[in-house]
């Protein structure tokens, strides 16, 4: 982005500012004990009117315009409530979820780890398992159930509807087709840090991926403490960080380094931005493959908004890009952070050091967010406990 491209946003954001106007809703949270008796939910009311049960994307027609809030999607956050059960909304249950992804349609998927399965949430909010078995954990292409993963944790999904999955146990990047058929895009099964086509790379626990416009893969490879990229004709190469080396080091290519990274996120600019977990820290590498610290201070784990140098974080473990936003789950500080065009953290939902999921009115309350994802209508999608719910922030 220019210079003139950058001072024209910030006009354009300090207008809209100025002549915006505080929508002062008539919220009523109802606090209800959860049924483990450490979690609450709220529910959220506005204009003197029930919010509906609306899981369904990209919009709600009976939505307040300008209403904030956490809102429910599907699973449940009762102790009783952990597993991995399809249904509709409340209906159904997950077991540890983590990565989410949102398509153009407003389906979203979720990598369950601990179940060894994908999951489809329809617009609707019908779930399914797109691919795997609960609890058989392996490592074998196939037809939906046929497939077998091991720990899946991050994934994303191109303009065909194709799933990109990082499968963190068996060390390789999984392609899931619409219909469920599951194949192996790159890596053997073993732990290593080859370049290379296909199944003559290795990598050692990916879990970050996201696609970028020209069609190139960008892989956290956690295990190996790098930033890989598959291009698109399935090569892998190190873009940056020290093979085997964890450390904090901003630079260049393989002079930069990360400590165990878990997702990665990019913008219509080329920036790569990644979460740098072991560190507890973003960092972002621009279009000449230049690594720098947006947010956090490395071996730091804190709540502190503001700019570079003073914005702390805890352990993140995921990224989303809106346009010159970042949102960041802020995983064991149980909040979702904001990134802003003038690198200034906030926190926009969750209270640092209370975890547990209240949903209504922000702040709310989230239970070691994991996966974070932008969905069609500019929301975010999130998992946190055994639920996924939509935050909708404060602009």
């Amino acid at each position: 982005m220019t210079t003139i491209e950058r001072a024209v946003r910030l006009l354009l954001h300090g207008l809209f500012r100025m002549l915006a106007r505080p929508l002062l809703p008539a919220c009523l949270l109802l606090g209800v004990a959860g049924c483990d008796g450490g979690v609450e939910v709220g529910v959220g009311w506005y204009h003197d009117a029930p919010w509906p049960d609306h899981p369904d994307w990209p919009s709600w027609p009976d939505r307040p315009p300008g209403a904030t809030g956490l809102f429910p999607i599907a699973g449940d956050v009762c102790g009783q409530c952990a597993g991995s059960q399809d249904g509709t909304g409340g209906a159904a249950r997950f077991n540890g979820p983590q990565g989410i992804a949102a398509d153009a349609a407003g389906n979203l998927y979720v990598a369950e780890g601990p179940s060894a399965t994908i999951r489809k949430i329809t617009p609707q909010g019908v779930v399914t398992t797109l691919a795997g078995t609960r609890g058989a954990v392996g490592y074998a292409d196939g037809n939906g159930a046929a497939a077998r993963f091991n720990g899946p944790s991050r994934l994303v999904v191109d303009s065909n509807g194709v799933l990109y999955v990082t499968d963190s146990g068996n060390s390789v990047i999984r392609r899931v087709a619409p219909n469920g058929v599951t194949t192996t895009l790159a890596g053997d099964g073993t732990c290593g840090s080859v370049n290379g086509p296909g199944n003559v790379a290795r990598f050692c626990r990916p879990t970050g991926i996201t696609l970028d416009r020209q069609g190139n893969l960008w892989v956290a490879d956690t295990g190996n403490h790098l930033l890989r990229r598959i291009d698109a004709s399935g090569n892998v190469t190190t873009v940056a960080g020290t093979q085997g080396v964890c450390g904090s080091r901003d630079g260049a290519g393989n002079q930069a380094q990360f400590c165990d990274p878990q997702d990665v996120g990019v913008d219509k600019w080329n920036n790569v931005y990644v979460v740098d977990t072991g560190n507890s820290t973003i960092r972002m590498m621009n279009d000449k493959g230049v690594v720098s610290t947006l947010a956090g201070l490395a071996g730091r784990c804190d709540a502190i908004d503001g700019g570079p140098g003073v914005s702390r974080l805890c352990s993140p473990s995921s990224i989303a890009v809106d346009g010159n936003d970042l949102y960041i789950a802020d995983t064991n500080n149980s909040t979702i952070r904001r990134i802003n065009l003038d690198n200034v953290t906030s926190t926009v939902a969750g209270v640092p050091g209370h975890a547990g999921v209240v949903l209504g009115p922000l702040p709310g309350g989230l239970d070691r967010p994991i996966g974070v994802a932008l969905a069609p209508d500019r929301s975010i999608a999130l998992t946190t406990h055994n639920i996924v719910v939509k935050l909708l922030p404060a602009k």
